[in-house]
This record gives structure tokens, C-alpha cells and sequence, in this order.
């Protein structure tokens, strides 16, 4: 009976990814309610999880790599997902926001940025035990405040009603920001880079 319907069916990696989708996003509608006011979630740790689970390095159910799917087009569709989302928080905040707020949006992307990207630096290189240039890096990946992830937080749970609409707005502005405007997140990004594979470079020779 399995081997008919199996071949009636001739299931692909691509269609079990349908599914585990499905069934996630359906599960997450029903029981949204309780995993975001009782246990305190959002969709971003979920999906994450539930990603690894039944990806290629546990349940080897969903194999993206065995469907032609490469880096470039993980990258490609993140660009468009941040694209979105930093397009929302555009249209969410008030009327004239950054005229009047600027001094503090300006603050929390220049001095408290710059800070949070030293501190965690510190932790990488004291945790990982990596050089400071690929600490400064993986940093650099970490410090910016991801609109996707801000959205998650502030929007849609009994917890979001609880931070004053002043900080809300802030952070929301902050995620899209750093994330939008790209001569502000990518210099030291670039700069270690550039030092790291000063490093990695063989030497010609002659």
C-alpha cells in the first residue's frame, strides 16, 4: 500500500517542504494566542527550530541543497524579506517621525551601536576564541537590531501593550534603519573584512 501510494504520489524533498510549512503555519494560526501571551514567543525562534529539526542536519526532511537551492538565492530572498519589513516599519511610524525624533534615532545608531558592537566583539573573541577581526565581523552581523525580529516583539502580544509607544517607535525606527541604510551597517563589516583577507591572501609567486 505504501509503495503504490508513493507512486502515485512520486513525493519530492520540495513537496514534504510544503508540508512541514503548512502544517507549521497552520499549527502557529491555531495556537497563536497561547504561545505568544502564555509562553512568551514569537514566529522568528519557532521557525528556527522547527527549521533545524526537520532540515538536513537531524530529520534530513527538507534538503534545499538537493533541489538546486544555493547561497545566492538564501540571499536574495532575505534581501526581499528585510525589504519588506523595513518598508512596513516606514509606513507604521507616525507622520514626521524622524523630524522630530532624530536626535534620539541618531543616537541609538551612532554611540549605542558602535558600543554594542565593541561589547559583543568581546564576547565573540572571549567565547569563540577568534582573532578581534573575525570577532569585529561576526559582531557586526549581530549588533544591528533586526526589523523582522523587532516587528515579532512589539506587535501582536500582551507584552508589546506593555512598552510605552514612545520606545516602540524608537526601536522600530532604530531596526530600520541599520538595516536600511546601508553606508551606516556596512563600514565595519567591510573594514574587517578587508582584514581578515589581508590575511588569507596566498602569496603570488614569481
Amino acid at each position: 500500500m505504501g509503495s503504490w501510494l508513493s507512486k502515485q504520489l512520486e513525493p519530492t524533498s520540495a513537496h514534504f517542504t510544503y508540508l512541514v510549512l503548512s502544517i507549521f503555519l497552520l499549527a502557529y494560526a491555531f495556537f497563536s494566542d497561547f504561545i505568544r501571551n502564555r509562553l512568551h514567543l514569537s514566529e522568528p525562534p519557532l521557525a528556527t527550530a522547527v527549521g533545524i529539526l526537520f532540515g538536513p542536519r537531524v530529520l534530513g526532511v527538507i534538503d534545499p541543497a538537493s533541489w538546486g537551492w544555493s547561497d545566492s538565492i538564501t540571499q536574495e530572498a532575505t534581501r526581499v524579506v528585510v525589504s519588506f519589513q523595513v518598508f512596513t516599519v516606514g509606513v507604521q511610524l507616525p507622520k514626521a517621525y524622524f523630524s522630530r525624533h532624530w536626535p534620539s534615532v541618531a543616537m541609538m545608531l551612532l554611540p549605542v551601536m558602535t558600543y554594542g558592537w565593541l561589547v559583543t566583539a568581546g564576547f565573540v573573541y572571549a567565547i569563540m576564541k577568534t582573532d578581534w577581526a573575525t570577532a569585529l565581523i561576526i559582531s557586526a552581523c549581530l549588533t544591528p537590531t533586526d526589523p523582522v525580529l523587532a516587528a515579532a516583539v512589539l506587535q501582536g502580544s500582551r507584552f508589546s501593550g506593555r512598552v510605552p509607544r514612545r520606545l516602540r517607535h524608537m526601536l522600530s525606527a532604530e531596526s530600520g534603519c541599520n538595516d536600511g541604510w546601508v553606508p551606516l551597517a556596512f563600514p565595519p563589516l567591510d573594514i574587517c573584512n578587508m582584514v581578515v583577507q589581508s590575511r588569507t591572501v596566498p602569496e603570488s609567486r614569481p
